[in-house]
């Protein structure tokens, strides 16, 4: 991100370009995240996140400030969690399995997008070598939603992890044994288990030996491929037409 821009001796021109398509790409993924997680609830039944003004695709409601300018300056950081009722949720008999559904919305969304993403990046790709006179404008849309496909699996493959408070915990809460949840080991996991999440960060920048981003690489693994399988028809159409992919 913006540190290795800056280690990488970048220009303030680059900077400053590299910075408003990080943004771009950011603004998106969280707010199709966040966005998802307050649809679903509230078509499961909970006006909670509409009463709070996040039934929205507007990334202003979904942004935390330290969360989001950690991420644009380190890589890590996170968005503004929406907030539903379990109680309130009445579409489905099983109130487990609507839950899972409202923790699972936010990766899903994440997913979708990555993979409409893919196939824009390749598209404008395929342009910007296509039109040298438009090349600029094809290749910073090509870059544009390069990032806006890379940041949103790694948002998707860090909300999988199994760290309160992702949603990846709150799937694998869903599914433990009642006794399991109220134990003591339970408890002391879930306030300890946010820290190590911290020490894993710090340790990854001081030893130059990024943990964190190889584990999120192995949950990314098949999710990237089915994104290319799916994007499979759009490669063939765009070959088709004559342009490079």
């Amino acid at each position: 991100m913006l540190i290795d821009l800056i280690r990488n001796s970048a220009g303030p021109k680059e900077v400053i370009y590299k910075l408003l398509i990080y943004i771009f790409a950011l603004a998106l993924a969280f707010s199709i995240h966040e966005f998802m997680h307050a649809a679903v609830a509230v078509w499961l039944g909970d006006n909670t996140p509409k009463n709070m003004g996040r039934l929205t695709l507007n990334p202003i409601a979904h942004v935390d400030p330290v969360g989001t300018v950690l991420l644009l300056i380190a890589g890590f950081g996170w968005g503004k969690p929406v907030m539903y009722n379990p109680n309130n949720l009445h579409r489905f008999k099983s109130h487990r399995a609507m839950n899972i559904m409202v923790h699972l919305a936010g990766v899903t969304g994440n997913f979708l997008l990555a993979y409409v993403a893919y196939v824009l990046c390749s598209l404008f790709g395929a342009l910007a070598f296509q039109f040298s006179g438009s090349q600029v404008v094809f290749t910073a849309l090509m870059e544009a939603f390069g990032y806006t496909y890379a940041f949103s699996l790694m948002l998707l493959a860090f909300n999988l992890l199994p760290i309160p408070p992702l949603d990846g915990f709150h799937v694998l809460e869903e599914l433990l044994p009642y006794k399991a949840r109220h134990s003591n080991g339970y408890l002391i996991f879930q306030r300890v288990a946010p820290m190590a999440i911290w020490l894993v960060f710090i340790l990854s920048i001081v030893s130059n030996n990024n943990i964190l981003s190889t584990l999120i690489g192995w949950i990314q693994t098949p999710f990237l491929f089915l994104i290319n399988l799916l994007a499979t028809p759009f490669m063939m159409l765009f070959e088709w037409l004559g342009l490079v992919v």
